[in-house]
């Protein structure tokens, strides 16, 4: 109880220091507390409950003894930008980039703290206005390739509207724009030009635009606080390579390169650069500036890479659906129509029809790391009788083995999904529709066309069996199987004359994984977990019994807008709380007030102690209208005025008065007001004291202290009462004052509640 009281003091003499903390009260306390926890909860605890239900060891079923290869597969971050939403104003739109930067920053950093995968690739969509942004230097597109663009419903027609495109463009463009001898052929330098896109409405935004969407990119997915969390890693040189001889001699410069490893730990492997067609257009809408940009920066668009003992072959479809697309018609583009394209889909369409090659090289090197010895040999350098049949038929045989190079199963990775029926089911994991439609529009087409799904397939069937497929651009699940007949792996024949290498049937599974991002039409976002085991030989033949060799798991991430409705819901909540509370506390405040200003009743004016009076010379009780409050001290009987005796009780909080000994005399000349007898009937009488304002500068204190409570006209002097009740003067609170009242009431206790909800808040988005 001693400590309690102690605390109490000390708050009161705060509060009265600070006059806030008279607004701490249970409400605001318990308020204050909720919103630190729904803060916590949406901040922090949503995210690592969501990413931890995705554990490895939850949903892995391999052997004991496996070390599976862990990969983790993200689709269509698409980075917000001013082309995302044009019409959304400033703060929105700066607070739309920063939450949804936020929301996968956070997300990316527990992947690689939880998981801790080996690899990481990314399926396109890297930007969301990648394509519209100038390269530096951009030349405008020509007019052949205008022409095709205009069919495809890529660009406005010139005669429709050419005066607003040309007002919208920088003055340069339009002009350029606007030419109509600007024919040069398609093998000239026109090629690598570029037209802003949405008809010329994001070209303010120029080059610059790009590179700051690719710094947000690199903070988010690059940074080495993001890749590497809770741990101090840093690159260094490992070892040095010696650069090829044939380009030394060709002029290059340097005759070695140093090759970089991660120190604290094993190195994380990070592949961005499948481009989506929002990262460098589509079909006939990419422009090869765009494309070139983007490879620069991020790698080559068509790639092989040989990760936890599969071939992972990634394809730029986006530019191969140059060769056959959609029209406006609804049909496929004839070759006719392709062939004015052919700078757009050949490097492609050439790495398919050689993918062997890559492929076959990437996986050698491979398992030559696994197994040094089983280097094949080629021809030695010697000189050989050409009638030495024996030695001629041993170096064919080495030849031949080294041409029949090994092949591990097949990934393939696309950003548009392959064709399947526009009823297709994708499965219960699916959070819009059913399905994926079959639909096309400006710069985007939902799926690959039938012929040219087709071709790809029996192009990389040549790299090995196509055990699984995955791709992005929908922003949602789905889950399919597609059933092709492939050549068999080694092949490039669809139906060879040869019945051992005849086309077979196989079933393909394909996954498109959900987008990254909350702001890209799903509300619950996500990622794909592949755990890949396949132990293998030196000639790269499953070692046991054949086994699935990957392993999926689909993992979705907290629903950001959930979050800020619950945040909504609960200010709802505090809002009339803590207006309730201000209104009470304003109206019992005005109730008090109420009371102070009326006089007191007789009931509570009573005394605890008894009262008494003189009557006829004798002591007897005093009547109620001597009691405390009264107002005179002195009292006259009615019946004999010159008998009556005053009361000699006196008030314990009148104010004494000190007189000198002096003043006193032995036979003191009875007065009206004083009680007649001896000296002890006169003992403890005091004169009526009169309260005076001590602000009236014209108040007397001498001149208060009366001899009697009796004017001269013999009536009841109230303006002498010891203690007479003085209304104070004080102005009834009309409704707009209490409203105001109530208001300053209101916004004290929301600072109560939001400054520390508040800055706990900023401090967790602070750190990410």
């Amino acid at each position: 109880m001693r400590l309690q009281h102690v605390i109490q003091q000390q708050f009161r003499r705060l509060s009265y220091r600070a006059p806030i903390l008279r607004h701490v009260s249970i409400t605001t306390t318990l308020l204050s507390l909720i919103w630190i926890y729904a803060i916590y909860w949406g901040e922090r605890s949503v995210y690592h409950s969501s990413v931890e239900a995705c554990a490895w060891e939850k949903w892995e079923e391999w052997p004991q003894e496996a070390s599976p290869h862990h990969l983790v597969l993200i689709a269509d971050p698409q980075l917000v930008d001013p082309h995302t939403y044009p019409g959304r104003p400033w703060p929105l739109s700066t607070m739309t980039e920063r939450y949804t930067d936020l929301y996968m920053m956070r997300n990316f950093r527990l992947i690689n703290a939880n998981f801790d995968p080996d690899s990481i690739f990314f399926l396109g969509d890297l930007f969301d206005g990648g394509r519209e942004w100038p390269p530096e230097n951009a030349r405008i597109v020509d007019k052949t390739g205008r022409k095709y663009m205009e069919e495809q419903g890529v660009l406005e027609p010139k005669a429709v509207k050419k005066r607003s495109m040309g007002a919208a463009l920088s003055k340069p463009h339009a002009n350029s724009m606007l030419k109509e001898d600007h024919n040069i052929g398609k093998n000239g330098e026109d090629l690598k030009a570029f037209i802003p896109g949405g008809y010329g409405k994001f070209a303010k935004y120029g080059s610059k635009q790009w590179y700051i969407d690719l710094d947000r990119f690199a903070k988010i997915f690059y940074d080495p606080a993001q890749v590497y969390p809770d741990s101090h890693r840093q690159m260094l040189a490992a070892y040095d390579v010696a650069a090829d001889a044939t380009s030394v001699a060709n002029g290059a410069t340097g005759e070695s390169w140093q090759e970089y490893a991660t120190s604290g730990g094993k190195s994380r492997k990070v592949v961005a650069s499948l481009p989506g067609n929002h990262d460098v257009g589509f079909g006939a809408g990419v422009q090869l500036s765009v494309r070139e940009r983007f490879e620069s920066h991020f790698g080559a668009s068509n790639r092989v890479d040989v990760v936890g003992n599969h071939t992972i072959i990634s394809i730029d479809s986006p530019s191969l659906s140059a060769h056959s697309q959609y029209l406006k018609s609804g049909w496929e583009s004839e070759a006719a129509q392709s062939e004015q394209l052919d700078h757009i889909w050949q490097p492609t369409w050439d790495y398919l029809d050689n993918i062997d090659q890559p492929v076959g090289k990437a996986v050698s090197d491979a398992l030559h790391e696994y197994f040094p010895e089983s280097r094949p040999k080629g021809w030695s350098h010697e000189v050989v009788d050409p009638e030495d049949a024996e030695k001629i038929a041993a170096h064919k045989a080495v030849n031949e083995a080294a041409k029949k190079r090994p092949h591990l199963p097949v990934i393939l990775l696309t950003h548009v999904p392959l064709f399947r029926n526009p009823d297709t089911d994708c499965g219960p994991m699916r959070e819009r529709g059913n399905s994926i439609k079959v639909q096309f529009g400006y710069q985007y087409q939902n799926v690959v066309t039938q012929t040219l799904s087709k071709d790809i397939v029996h192009k990389v069937s040549a790299a090995g069996d196509i055990i699984q497929v995955f791709s992005g651009d929908d922003h949602d699940y789905c889950d399919v199987t597609h059933r092709y007949n492939v050549p068999q792996p080694g092949t490039k024949s669809y139906f060879p004359n040869d019945d051992s290498l005849k086309a077979r049937y196989q079933q393909i599974k394909e996954i498109t994984v959900k987008s990254f991002s909350w702001a890209m039409g799903v509300r619950k976002p996500g990622f794909l977990l592949v755990s890949l085991w396949n132990p293998v030989d030196a000639q790269g033949k499953t070692i046991g019994t054949p086994l699935p060799t990957i392993q999926i798991h689909n993992c979705l991430l907290p629903d950001q807008l959930s979050i800020f409705i619950n945040y909504g819901l609960l200010f709802l909540i505090t809002f009339p709380l803590l207006l309730t509370q201000s209104i009470l506390r304003i109206f019992r405040t005005s109730s008090e007030s109420s009371r102070l200003d009326a006089p007191p009743s007789d009931t509570d004016s009573k005394s605890p102690l008894p009262r008494f009076q003189f009557t006829n010379g004798s002591l007897a009780p005093a009547s109620p209208t001597h009691q405390r409050g009264t107002s005179s001290t002195s009292s006259h009987s009615t019946t004999n005025p010159d008998t009556a005796n005053p009361s000699v009780q006196r008030n314990t909080t009148a104010r004494a008065r000190s007189v000198s000994p002096g003043s006193y005399t032995t036979n003191p000349q009875p007065s009206k007001s004083q009680p007649t007898g001896g000296l002890i009937d006169k003992a403890g009488f005091f004169p009526a004291v009169k309260w005076i304002d001590p602000a009236d500068e014209e108040s007397d204190e001498e001149s208060i202290v009366g001899v009697d409570g009796v004017d001269g006209a013999g009536e009841e002097d109230d303006s002498q009462a010891k203690w007479k009740w003085r209304q104070r003067t004080r102005t009834p609170w009309g409704w707009k004052e209490r409203v105001r009242r109530v208001g300053w009431e209101f916004g004290l206790d929301l600072v109560v509640v939001v400054v520390p909800a508040g800055g706990w808040y900023f401090w967790l988005i602070g750190r990410g």
